[in-house]
């Protein structure tokens, strides 16, 4: 189990996600494995949430994503603040097995339309590069 962070940067394009490691940029997805553990941590003035997406970056219902469930990212982050809870990157089930890979959408609740605030986490049961 690995401990990553995605920082919430302000561009010129707005507000956007981009993991923590060097040389990535905002848009880049997140590679992680299965029960790591991600964290957001906002580096701009203005609150935001990271908030499960389907593939389109349409937000999922609230009633979809209770906060003690595997979906729930984040709650508001404050400006220069850190996500609580943490997010534990969890493998989903579907009727056939869970998958040995599968991609996180998201986007910001509060900024629903800001193209610039989507991210991936793309999911593993596999050891990544970066852990």
């Amino acid at each position: 189990m690995a401990d990553y962070s995605i920082k919430i940067v302000l561009t010129a394009k707005g507000a956007a996600f981009v993991p923590d490691f060097q040389g990535y940029k905002p848009g880049d997805p997140l590679p992680a494995r299965v029960n790591d553990i991600v964290t957001w941590n906002n580096t701009t003035n203005d609150t935001h949430q990271p908030w499960p997406t389907d593939p389109n970056y349409n937000l999922l219902p609230d009633a979809q994503v209770p906060r003690d469930s595997d979906n729930y990212l984040s709650d508001p982050i404050p400006p220069q603040g850190s996500s609580r809870p943490s997010y534990v990157v969890t493998q989903p089930l579907q009727p056939e097995g869970p998958p040995a890979t599968w991609t996180v959408y998201y986007g910001c609740k509060l900024h629903p339309t800001a193209k610039s605030e989507r991210g991936t986490i793309n999911g593993s049961t596999y050891p990544n590069t970066n852990s």
